[in-house]
C-alpha cells in the first residue's frame, strides 16, 4: 500500500519565495499528492502564484503565524 503525501506551505508575503519552494516539491523523488499553501494574511501575490502552480490553497484572513498556518493546513 502506497502511502499519501501531503506537503503544507504556510505563506505570509512569499510572493518572492514561493515558486522556489513549489519548484522544490515538485523536483522531490515521490511526487506529493497534494500541496496545500496557507496563505496567512498576505498582502501580496502569494494567493495567485499558488494557484496558479496548481496548489490548493486556504486563506486565513488575518496573519496568525507559522504554527497556525500548518495547522490549519494540516486540519
Amino acid at each position: 500500500m502506497r502511502a499519501t503525501v501531503s506537503v503544507v506551505i504556510p505563506s505570509y508575503n512569499s510572493a518572492a519565495y514561493l515558486p522556489g519552494a513549489l519548484a522544490s516539491v515538485r523536483a522531490q523523488r515521490r511526487a506529493a499528492d497534494e500541496i496545500v499553501v496557507v496563505d496567512d494574511g498576505s498582502s501580496d501575490d502569494s494567493r495567485a502564484i499558488a494557484l496558479e502552480a496548481g496548489a490548493r490553497v486556504i486563506q486565513t484572513g488575518t496573519n496568525a503565524g507559522p504554527a497556525a498556518a500548518r495547522n490549519l493546513g494540516i486540519a
